[in-house]
Parts: structure tokens; sequence; C-alpha cells
């Protein structure tokens, strides 16, 4: 083992080691309102046989592996044996280059790939046989080339539909084992290492915004894989009250982007209530998690801690503060949901912006398990560390009122509306609700809504969003989640 590896290991020792002295420390919490903990999450795997609106990204074992992995390494192989594989698109090849170059990030992706590699030998023979290869070898990445390889591959696919709880996010199924090691936690919370990263994610969305990504919306063979338009699809709600002609090549829609971005049908959707003293869901989810008298400041990467607002707004103590004691909701999508956002009131948007964050991250020490495949347990701590959008608005009545859709794994790029990006110092825009004010890219994620202390009741079904998690269909875009309490109506 080298010097530098050492090295590492004995700092990352270190710093848990440190971690956990802080949540010593922590004990100091306030006891909120009941929800699941973080060890219950933690033990919910998703079932290869699940219905899809239970909402789950990543895929069971076997789903991520027969699905995805197995295929990958089998076309790779073939490829290689007839001579036929193709060069490194510009984008990885660049990755690979600067990875390469730079002895602790190389050191860092090697070890990810042995210890990825270590965790499949442990799992027992029925997973095994998921995983081997012609060969019989039982390997999640072959190798160091071979992981530039298979992302290779990956950036010029389309995620598929499958009516079980696997939604086909192929990028987030390769390294659903790697991000879980120890090599990879630290890995995928470099800045420095995500911002490489998200060039080639770049490069996929882009993929994804062309007329090549319609393999999937193909009405000329519409039960193929992975299709958005088969029956199944149409069965588990991918198309209900949305926009589409069946007519037309992409049902319409000019790329799989596009097609995933898509809007409801004028009317689906009212925004319900009496403006003047309700608010509305601006964003269509599956509720998931409550919780009051929010704190400023807290060790949220420490298991079962609370919300951190200092966190949650990127550091920006202003507009954090404001919220202190308050209210929080959030709710997670599927990929078969509505992914646009749009105003929850009638009043100012005060502040908007995009914050940069990380992609792959685990919660540390969360290493392998169960979570391992289910990223909706790691809702809040992504929160606090994803690329997100922060809107900030302010209602007559009910106060300010913030909006944050937070982005996971490769789902992580958050737009907002050129029209509705208001810069600090900047003037206020006028809204109304039901306004379109952005949407995410390359898939869905999670969402969270925060209110203000004392200022708004919130609706039974966010107060006990952890009763809703299984709800067959997610909140509808437009229900009241909150009324002004009685006090600031005199």
């Amino acid at each position: 083992m080298s010097y530098v590896k050492l090295a590492y290991i004995f700092l990352a020792s270190v710093t848990l080691l440190l971690l956990e002295a802080c949540s010593q420390k922590h004990g100091e919490q306030r006891s909120r309102e009941p929800y699941t903990s973080q060890h219950e999450l933690d033990s919910r795997t998703p079932d290869p046989t699940e219905p899809a609106q239970t909402g789950f990204w990543v895929p069971a074992r076997e789903w991520a592996t027969a699905k995805y992995l197995v295929p990958i390494h089998e076309s790779i192989a073939r490829k290689k044996a007839a001579n036929t594989l193709p060069p490194l698109r510009p984008e990885i090849a660049e990755f690979k280059d600067w990875v390469t170059s730079h002895s602790v990030y190389r050191m860092w992706l090697t070890s990810m790939i042995d210890e990825s590699n270590a965790y499949v030998q442990s799992l027992n023979d029925s997973a095994k046989k998921e995983i081997h290869n012609n060969e019989g070898n039982i390997l999640w990445i072959e190798n160091y080339d071979s992981f530039f390889e298979m992302l290779n591959e990956i950036i010029a696919t389309t995620p598929s539909f499958y009516d079980t709880s696997m939604k086909g996010m192929p990028l987030h199924s390769f390294l659903a084992v790697p991000m879980a090691t120890e090599s990879g936690v630290a890995l995928f919370h470099d800045a420095v290492f995500n911002q490489q990263l998200k060039k080639v994610l770049n490069a996929w969305n882009a993929y994804l915004k062309s007329s090549e990504s319609l393999d999937k919306l193909d009405i000329y063979n519409p039960e193929k894989e992975g299709s958005w338009i088969s029956r199944a699809a149409w069965k588990a709600g991918v198309w209900d009250q949305m926009e589409h002609d069946k007519t037309r090549q992409g049902y319409g829609y000019d790329s799989w982007n596009s097609f995933f971005t898509r809007k409801f049908v004028t009317g689906a959707r009212p925004f319900m209530g009496n403006p003047a003293i309700d608010i509305n869901i601006g964003c269509e989810t599956v509720p998931w998690r409550y919780q009051d008298n929010l704190a400023l400041e807290t060790k949220f990467w420490i298991k079962d801690a609370d919300y951190s607002l200092l966190d949650l707004f990127g550091g920006q103590k202003q507009w954090a503060e404001l919220f202190e004691g308050g209210q929080l909701y959030q709710g997670f999508l599927s990929a078969k949901h509505y992914h646009r956002w749009n105003a929850p009131l009638d009043g100012e948007l005060v502040r908007s912006w995009v914050q940069p964050g990380t992609y792959y991250a685990q919660r540390i020490k969360q290493k392998q398990g169960p979570a391992t495949w289910n990223s909706i347990g790691a809702q809040p701590y992504l929160g606090h560390v994803a690329a997100r959008a922060i809107f900030i608005f302010k209602h007559k009545t009910a106060g300010y009122i913030a909006l944050i859709p937070i982005g996971m794994v490769e789902v992580s790029t958050t737009v907002i509306e050129p029209d509705m990006v208001v810069d600090e110092g900047s003037r206020p825009v006028n809204i109304s609700r039901g306004t379109d004010i952005g949407h995410f890219e390359l898939g869905g994620s999670t969402y969270i809504m925060v209110f203000q202390r004392d200022k708004v009741k919130l609706a039974e079904w966010a107060v006990n969003a952890a009763k809703h998690r299984n709800d067959p269909k997610p909140t509808p875009l437009g229900s009241v989640i909150g009324t002004v309490t009685a006090h600031e109506n005199h």
C-alpha cells in the first residue's frame, strides 16, 4: 500500500472520529414532530415487483445488475472482441485524463472500484448470479479503464420505463455501490471532482436534449423494452392529463428531456383555495417528511439529525434566519411525475438562485446497506448538500415562504425560468400562483417548502407526511398545503 494512500486513510479516520465527537455534542437538539428514523428509512429496500407509483429512483440489486450493468458489460465485451469499441467521447476522455493526472483522485477512484468489487463478493449466491459475467467473474467494475468505458456507454443512453420500482436512471444504477464505499463517499463530496463530473453530466444532458434520445418514445415500436409510451407506461399514469400527440413521433416531443418536462393539459391542475389566505403546493410530490420548530444550524449529516436552515439556504444567513422556529414540508417525485415548479401563492418573488452542490454524495458513514439502493431515505441530507434551486416568496398575510427543488444523483439540473431569476438586492417580481417558475432536467427528485413560525397552519397530509409516503398518487399540484392562522386574518 502506498504512503499516499496510508496518509489518506489516516486523515479520513481522524475526520470520521471528529464527526462522531460532534454528534455526541449534538444531543441537546429539541424534540420535534415524530418522523421515521434514518434507520427505518435505510431498512426500506425497494422491491422489484413494487408498483411504479412508489417512486423509487434506484432499482433493487437484481434490477441494477440484470437491467443495466450486465448488458453494458456484455456490450463492451462484444465490441472489444469484434474490434468495434468506439473511442471515448471527448468529455469522457477529458475526464479520464484529468483523473489520471491527479494522483489523489486516481487513488480514490481506484480504491472505490476495489471496495465495490469487495462488496459484491460479500453478497449471497443469488445476488452473485445476477452480477457474474460470461467468464464467471463477479465484479461490479472490471478495472480502472472499464469505469470510463462504462461511462462512455451510459451517456449515450436514455432512461427507461419499467412498471416496477425501477425507473431507469442508468448512471445511478452504475454508481449505486461505488458511491457507498469509503472512497466513494470521499470522492463524491469533493468539490473539485464534482466540477469535473459535471462536464460528464452536461454531455449526457446534451444527448437527452437531442433527437437521438427519442428511441424510447418510438410510435412505430411502442412496446420496445423501456418504452415510455407502452401500455404499461400508460397504465402507470405517465400520460395522465399530460400534453401529447399520439400521431407524431415522440408524441410530439423533440427529445427525451422535452418529454420529461411535459406540461399538464389546460385545466388539469387548478389552484385551490382563497389566494388571500391559502398557500398552494408548488411541485407535485408524494409526502415524505414534516418538521416544525426549525433550528438555524444543526449537525445535519448526523443520523436522525434535524434540518439545518443555514445549510438548506446555502449559507445565506439573512434568508435562513427568517424561518427559524418555523415549519418544513418535504416530498419526492418519481420519474413519471410532473417535473415543473409553479408559484405557490399570489405575492412577490423576492429572491431566487441555483445553489451548486454534490451529485452522488451519500451521508457520511451511511456505507453499504439497503440505502445504497434507495436514495429516498437520504432526502433530508441531500437537501443540504445537493445541487438545488432556491426561491423565496413574500405573501401579504402568510409572510415569507421558501420553495427548494433539489437534484438527486444525475437528476442534478435545476433550471429557473429567466424572468424568475431575482438576484440579491434586485427588485421583487410580482407573481401569481400557478405561474411556471422552473423545472428539473434529467429527471425529478425531491422538494422542500419552508414556512415562518406561527404564520401558517399546514394541511393534515403535510403535517403527517410520513403516514402518506405510500399514497398511490402524489398530492396534486395546486392543492392547498397551508392556511394563514386565525390571528393573522384580523
